[in-house]
This record gives structure tokens, C-alpha cells and sequence, in this order.
């Protein structure tokens, strides 16, 4: 029995795949994006820190960029257009990208505004590390399945 090539992948389906591919990190963001808006400084970290109102500001661009991201990605991505691919590969390049290389910094770790972020406690910097990294390949392997039906040339239309 023999595999099928990429080539013989029906463009539709490879399409669909992408689609599935760069959702899954945008929609990944919503969830740590609210825990950064709704966070809430310990009265000790008060009297260390002066101003923590820039983690709300983090919280609210990350859920911003996540829905923007989003609705090009089911709107305009999804019917084919273009620049909508070229928006997802710049959100992506300029978005994802500095998230792996900041947030997977070992001395991150010791910061204590990431030791005290709201969430699971079994998770450490590893596994953190390790869904950075995941859902950046998986946004990657997207626009590079979706990258020949961009690039193929438009057919004219008949009349």
C-alpha cells in the first residue's frame, strides 16, 4: 500500500489541515491572556513592584492579537485571499517567534512575576518551555502546508 505524496493531497484538504494547524495556538492565547488581565498582585509584591498595571496591558494586547488573529484566519484565510495569508505569517513571525525566544529564557524563571501567575502548579518552566515551542511549530507547519495554494498563480476568470 502506498502513502500519498503531499502532491497528491487534494489542495482543499491540505488547506483545511492548515486552518486547524494556526487555530490551535491563537486559540491557545486566549486562555493565558485573561489569567494575565484578571491577575492580581500579592500586597507583598505591592510594596517590591511600584507600577504592575503592565501586566493587564500584556493581557489585553495577547487577547487582541489572538482575536484579530482569528478572525483572519476564519474569514478572509479561509476563502483564499492572500493577504490574509501574509497577515497570519507576519502575526506569526512578529508575535509567536519573540513569545518562544522571551518566555523560553531560563532566568524567566526566576522572575517573580512567572512563579506567581494563576494556573496549574504541577506545570514547571519545562513544560512551559515545551508548549511554546509546540504551538509555535504547529503555526509554522500551517502557513507552510496553506503556502502553495497562496502562491499558485490566480486562474483569470472565463466570460
Amino acid at each position: 500500500m502506498r502513502l500519498p505524496l503531499l502532491r497528491e493531497v487534494p489542495m482543499k484538504t491540505l488547506h483545511r489541515i492548515s486552518l486547524v494547524l494556526i487555530a490551535v495556538p491563537l486559540v491557545a492565547a486566549l486562555w493565558p491572556s485573561l489569567l494575565m488581565i484578571l491577575y492580581v498582585q500579592s500586597e507583598r509584591g505591592r510594596r517590591v513592584y511600584y507600577d504592575e498595571s503592565w501586566m493587564h496591558e500584556i493581557g489585553f494586547a495577547r487577547l487582541t492579537l489572538a482575536v484579530v488573529g482569528l478572525l483572519i484566519l476564519f474569514i478572509p484565510y479561509r476563502k483564499g485571499e492572500r493577504w490574509a495569508f501574509a497577515a497570519l505569517a507576519v502575526l506569526m513571525i512578529c508575535y509567536e517567534l519573540p513569545a518562544v525566544f522571551f518566555l523560553s529564557m531560563t532566568k524567566l524563571g526566576s522572575w517573580p512575576i512567572f512563579r506567581n501567575l494563576p494556573g496549574p502548579q504541577v506545570y514547571g518552566l519545562a513544560e512551559l518551555n515545551f508548549y511554546r515551542y509546540f504551538y509555535t511549530i504547529l503555526a509554522f507547519a500551517g502557513l507552510a502546508l496553506a503556502l502553495p495554494r497562496f502562491l499558485r498563480p490566480n486562474k483569470a476568470p472565463r466570460t
